[in-house]
């Protein structure tokens, strides 16, 4: 099978990129590589069937990543609400103009299956467990621009092949490592100074290991059908974030939780989610558990084949703001892009 991957050289697309060809895939990553970390996509994809560097943002590179294609996969975008504040008019190009672009690049190229990579972030705050069918709640920015693209890849890509992919939050190792995922983090500061931060504690967050996402990407790619939406993790890894915590405490001998405020009133997403679909659909999809990659990531910083967890390169956010300030990334106001835009701004944020 060929396929793109949009977005291939991050966390999780160098993981999926090796997957894939390792399945025997033909596999091109298109990246614009916008964080300012000297990334080498030789060294981060030694195994990708080609590379273009390209901003996923350009309709003309799109159509020519998607001519001969059997799939093309959307992974790209800014990850977090912090990082799409930063600049909310960039943050709509990536997450909602980008995947509408390469989604329509794609229905032209008689692509045979698209695949959206969303987030359980869309269901905001929700008492009990959510679904599937769950009524999208965001909260802010990213999740915003998430389910106005899933609202709109629905209709654009109706007669074709659609998967929409929300992931839990994600840890474990990685080619391109971020250390600033909650369960990642509290690991390298946990190594790095015996001490593992809780701000919070009651809020729920459902986990999913980096490699798991990279087996059930590949395990939907050969089972298209229709439009599906798939919550991405296991039932069993659904966590408190101070379960998250005591977790890291348990894998890692010698630390202890250093707790703060109660509630991190900067991010209120709570909830519990099901992932009884993707189980019924793919059997033993997602095995493999918090402790495992907990221990994953403290073996790597351990054995120093990660450097000090505080730099740059592992935090997205501040990759993002060093882009900012230094012109590498920019609202480009396309007339694409301002075409896109006006569908955001017209969303009343109710109905977001």
């Amino acid at each position: 099978m060929r396929i793109v991957l949009l977005g291939g050289a991050g966390y999780l697309g160098t993981v999926a990129t090796r997957h894939l060809t390792d399945l025997g895939h033909h596999v091109t990553v298109v990246d614009g590589l916008i964080y300012q970390r000297g990334d080498n996509p030789a060294r981060l994809l030694p195994t990708a069937s080609a590379f273009v560097n390209a901003d996923l943002r350009d309709p003309d590179a799109l159509r020519r990543a998607a001519t001969g294609a059997d799939a093309v996969v959307h992974l790209g975008g800014l990850v977090g609400e912090p990082a799409c504040v930063l600049d909310e008019t960039l943050a709509v190009e990536l997450n909602y103009a980008s995947p509408v672009l390469a989604a329509e690049a794609a229905r032209a190229a008689g692509v045979e299956h698209y695949v959206f990579f969303s987030s359980c972030s869309v269901y905001g705050s929700h008492q009990g467990t959510v679904d599937e069918d769950t009524a999208p709640n965001p909260l802010g920015i990213y999740a915003r621009t998430k389910v106005l693209a899933e609202r709109t890849l629905a209709g654009l890509m109706d007669g074709h092949a659609l998967s929409v992919l929300r992931l839990a939050t994600v840890h474990g190792r990685s080619p391109r490592q971020r250390l600033d995922s909650v369960a990642n983090r509290m690991t390298a500061q946990a190594i790095a100074t015996g001490r593992i931060p809780l701000n919070g504690g009651g809020q729920r967050r459902p986990l999913v290991h980096v490699g798991d996402v990279a087996g059930v990407l590949a395990q939907v790619l050969t089972t298209p059908g229709g439009h599906r939406i798939f919550n991405v993790g296991a039932d069993r890894e659904n966590y408190t974030i101070a379960e998250i915590a005591r977790t890291v405490e348990k894998a890692v001998p010698g630390t202890r939780i250093d707790a703060g405020p109660e509630r991190d009133e900067a991010d209120a997403r709570d909830y519990r989610t099901s992932f009884a679909r993707l189980a019924a659909t793919f059997p033993g999809a997602c095995p493999t558990t918090l402790a495992q990659g907990v221990r994953e990531v403290a073996n790597a910083v351990e054995a120093k084949e990660l450097d000090d967890p505080d730099l740059p390169e592992y935090d997205n956010l501040v990759g993002l703001k060093n882009s900012l300030a230094d012109g590498r990334i920019r609202a480009l106001r396309s007339e694409d892009c301002t075409r896109l835009h006006a569908d955001y701004a017209n969303v009343p944020r109710s109905e977001r």
